[in-house]
């Protein structure tokens, strides 16, 4: 049975209750996103928060906003980022859908990422979550990029 948690540098994931486990794609872009000189970010469907945690470990200024629409997912982040004390002052979750999220939110940020559902017109998992986590049923590629694209700060 595999481990419910992925062990970090400076701390550690669990993804039991995640749809998505930890992988390659959510991995490098948490060290390929671009975080110097930002101090706002927003990780649009942070699942268990590994992408937001690898942003706050590499800038410690970075004040960063995760957004969650699965409720199992989002509390699993939030734990993950409580027990990750020195980035926890850092990271705010919220479980939210950003598609609503989005349109109330007056904040500007420096930085969005996301590890968006990629999958179009494949076999869809009997698992909602799960679904819901891989597939653009919810959240589909434009208004992922118009949404957050209005969120964007001027330099952003």
């Amino acid at each position: 049975m595999p481990n419910p948690y992925f062990q970090f540098k400076e701390f550690t994931i669990y993804h039991d209750r995640c749809a998505m486990k930890v992988g390659t794609d959510g991995v490098l872009l948490g060290a390929w996103a671009d975080v110097s000189g930002k101090t706002t970010a927003l990780d649009i469907g942070a699942g268990s928060g590994l992408i937001s945690l690898m942003l706050a470990q590499r800038n410690s200024l970075l004040q960063i906003e995760s957004l969650e629409i699965d409720p199992s997912a989002a509390e699993q982040a939030q734990e993950n980022i409580r027990n990750s004390l020195r980035f926890a002052g850092q990271i705010t979750v919220h479980c939210a859908d950003f598609t609503q999220w989005g349109k109330e939110s007056p904040r500007k940020y420096d930085l969005i990422v996301s590890n968006p559902p990629f999958f179009k017109n494949s076999l869809k998992s009997p698992s909602i979550e799960r679904t819901a986590a891989r597939h653009g049923d919810n959240l589909d590629s434009g208004t992922l990029i118009g949404l957050g694209a209005s969120l964007l700060a001027d330099e952003g």
